[in-house]
């Protein structure tokens, strides 16, 4: 699961690492090209990473990308019409709808199945140590016309 960090935060320009940062710059992990993608943008700022993507459905994604020596991605999903699913449920799905997207997306599905073998702990709380130094982050907000899901896949 580590190698989705990893990846999606690796750059070819090793630069980032300049300053006393660890980790590369952050990238775009997600490409304008994919079928399922409306619109894509990506805004980078120091170490910090602002990713929008608007899908075909309707719905959204805002990835938020940061860290120096510990990394962090925050993924808001914008759901239109508000979601009944319980969060950890929700995360399952849209994160197996993230890897669905195209075989270069594959490894969100170990995070959906990480989460979804920790229902209970997820239940009782909402960040969950999935292996050791990394958690899961699982928020939700339910409004009248949407529901916000927050995923945030971070090291301590």
């Amino acid at each position: 699961m580590t190698a989705l960090m990893a990846i999606q935060c690796s750059s070819k320009d090793t630069s980032g690492s300049q300053g006393g940062c660890q980790a590369p710059l952050p990238q775009a992990i997600f490409d304008k090209d994919v079928s399922q993608i409306a619109k894509h943008t990506f805004k980078l700022d120091g170490h910090n990473a602002e990713e929008n993507i608007s899908f075909v459905d309707k719905s959204s994604l805002t990835i938020f990308q940061s860290g120096c020596d510990k990394i962090s991605q925050e993924f808001r999903f914008q759901i239109n019409p508000p979601s009944e699913l319980d969060m950890a449920s929700l995360g399952v799905e849209k994160l197996m709808y993230l890897a669905n997207l195209d075989n270069r997306y594959m490894s969100f599905a170990n995070w959906a199945q990480a989460i979804d073998g920790l229902r209970k702990e997820f239940t009782i709380q909402n960040e969950v140590e999935v292996e050791p130094g990394f958690f899961v982050g699982l928020d939700k907000i339910d409004g009248k016309n949407r529901t916000i899901l927050t995923v945030k896949l971070f090291q301590k």
